[in-house]
């Protein structure tokens, strides 16, 4: 008889908490997960080399009940212009915005002008202010010291006396700064000489790429941005240029810089994994929006050293061609 109770009990608590499971899901039918909305600024959003930035952050999107706005954008003609812009998202109803700040220089005093209710994130640009506000991307100085160890193991003993041209990115960034900075230190324990170097945002740049290709010709060329390599691949295809011979090392991962890798125009890419580097800053971001928690979390991600030999290894296709579930 104890026995037959037993198991009655047992069937009424189980038929109980059926009923309640029901219930509950009667009740709450139509409800959903509260979204986050979360706005993304990066300077030229419709580029190609954003296309795998973009991938992770729709991915990390879907993960994570996020509204994505990847902000339309063109080349930003000051600091000004971008935090204006931000102020724009903002009003619009953003609760965080990860941006890539055009300029390391005064920016810090721009963004302490952001609601401190908005959640910000930086992305590739590099922290200062590492107390206040949360960094997704490479170690840029790494990102450097790559490009030159690469070149170091393709030439050996000969790279020495070799002239070495760079365009150095958008020096106002304190990404690029880092990234020539690692260059230099390992270029320079190998007596190279550094024939030019050329900021892309000077507005004599054409003009100085076309004195250096016409009157001191570099031996090695190094671009330290994804689009600064497309450019060199355009100024070293063109008409007044198939002449000049020299290697060219970049960092990107287009599209067109990794076609030209695959064409042997190329030697060698140093791939920021930019897949990583959009999931993960928009994951941090939506827990420190969803827990209120006042920083999200910094994180550095990988990058890969991209040659024809290993350009369709598994992990680097990975990188440079990644598949959003």
């Amino acid at each position: 008889m104890s026995k037959n109770r037993v198991l009655f009990s047992g069937l009424v608590l189980i038929l109980l908490l059926v009923i309640g499971w029901i219930s509950y899901s009667m009740l709450h039918v139509g409800e959903t997960e509260e979204t986050y909305q979360i706005s993304v600024i990066v300077e030229n959003s419709n580029s190609d080399r954003w296309i795998s930035l973009r991938q992770g952050l729709k991915q990390a999107a879907n993960d994570n009940q996020v509204d994505l706005n990847f902000v339309s954008t063109g080349d930003f003609s000051s600091l000004q212009e971008q935090l204006e812009l931000i102020e724009q998202e903002i009003e619009k109803g953003a609760q965080g915005v990860i941006v890539q700040m055009v300029s390391s220089d005064g920016f810090s005093d721009g963004l302490q002008e952001i609601p401190t209710n908005v959640a910000v994130m930086l992305l590739e640009t590099d922290i200062i202010l590492e107390d206040i506000y949360a960094y997704t991307g490479p170690d840029n100085v790494e990102i450097g010291r790559a490009l030159a160890k690469t070149i170091k193991d393709d030439y050996g003993v000969s790279l020495q006396g070799k002239k070495i041209g760079i365009l150095s990115g958008n020096q106002k960034q304190l990404a690029m700064q880092k990234r020539l900075q690692g260059l230099e230190e390992v270029l320079l324990e190998e007596n190279v000489k550094i024939t030019w170097k050329v900021n892309s945002i000077t507005e004599t740049k054409d003009e100085e790429l076309r004195h250096w290709g016409e009157s001191n010709r570099a031996d090695i060329i190094i671009a330290l941005s994804n689009d600064e390599t497309e450019e060199l691949v355009d100024f070293l295809q063109s008409d007044n240029n198939r002449n000049y011979k020299c290697s060219l090392y970049g960092v990107g991962g287009s599209e067109k810089s990794v076609y030209y890798l695959d064409k042997g125009i190329i030697n060698s890419l140093v791939v920021p994994n930019e897949y990583a580097m959009g999931y993960q800053s928009l994951e941090a971001m939506a827990k420190q929006i969803r827990f209120h928690a006042p920083k999200a979390e910094s994180s550095i991600v990988d990058y890969r050293v991209v040659n024809r030999q290993n350009l369709y290894d598994e992990e680097n296709q990975k990188v440079l061609f990644p598949i959003v579930q």
